[in-house]
């Protein structure tokens, strides 16, 4: 499926977060949009289509979207064969790094090539600190926007577990350690947002929505750019620039990181 018209996320009047919500739900819908987002940007197959809610035109996610304010849900959803929607993919994203919109972080900006290596080690570390472990012998990396797409929500299923289990906000808790990990869980998603998703991310959304107005990946890019500024307003950090450029394409050896099975990130018991 796929809406005829998104809007502008500059110009169109953004919603009002009700404040009925609680923080508990508020990082359960949070979860939810990011949940749809690292899907969406993989290869579309009936199954990941399916589990972002495509046959009933994205209900849960429009719902998830309007409970923290965000408007980027309006538009006219209307099917499109699973081919016409591989066609688009390959057509922005390429089969490797590069296409018409760069969906891996480490080839924006005008770092070289020899910062690459520290900057992947860096995002990896992340999802490593979670015990969550990369699958092996996969084909897309750890900076892919997908990749961190599923970090974040984790992430925010997580704080929505602690939350529920403490009955509200840090403080609440009769177990201090609950209290420790939710303060942990909120600082990794602070700085991974400052440092790596929402520093690339607001520009990879901005190309996705120029290349693909009419499109699924353009409304799904719109929802990211809308996402990430929500997030910035929420955290007090800086989002990247919309603007941020891509690196000159070179020869690509980067070490794959992330699979592109039903699950981007294997979550596995420490040794």
């Amino acid at each position: 499926m796929t809406p005829r018209k998104h809007g502008n996320s500059e110009t169109r009047e953004k919603g009002t977060r009700s404040t009925s919500v609680s923080v508990t739900d508020a990082a359960l819908a949070r979860a939810v949009v990011y949940n749809a987002l690292s899907l969406g940007f993989q290869m579309p197959t009936a199954e990941r289509l399916r589990r972002m809610g495509a046959g009933d035109r994205f209900a849960t996610v429009v719902a998830a979207l309007q409970e923290l304010g965000l408007e980027t849900a309006s538009g006219d959803l209307h099917p499109e064969e699973i081919d016409a929607l591989t066609a688009s993919f390959v057509r922005l994203f390429g089969h490797t790094t590069r296409g018409l919109v760069c969906a891996c972080e480490t080839e924006y900006g005008n770092d070289n090539q020899f910062h690459q290596p520290q900057q992947l080690a860096d995002i990896a570390g992340y999802y490593l600190a979670f015990g969550l472990k990369p699958v092996l012998a996969s084909d897309a990396r750890a900076d892919h926007v997908a990749c961190q797409c599923e970090f974040m929500d984790f992430l925010n299923r997580k704080e929505a577990l602690l939350l529920a289990a403490s009955g509200g906000e840090a403080g609440d808790s009769r177990d201090a350690g609950d209290d420790a990990t939710l303060e942990v869980t909120r600082a990794a998603a602070r700085t991974f947002l400052r440092d790596h998703l929402g520093y690339f991310g607001r520009a990879f959304a901005t190309r996705l929505m120029v290349e693909d107005a009419d499109g699924l990946f353009g409304w799904l890019g719109a929802v990211l750019r809308d996402l990430l500024d929500d997030e910035c307003r929420r955290l007090a950090i800086a989002g990247g620039p919309v603007d941020l450029i891509v690196r000159p394409e070179a020869e690509d050896d980067t070490p794959m990181a992330c699979g592109t099975g039903s699950e981007l990130i294997q979550i596995q018991r420490r040794p």
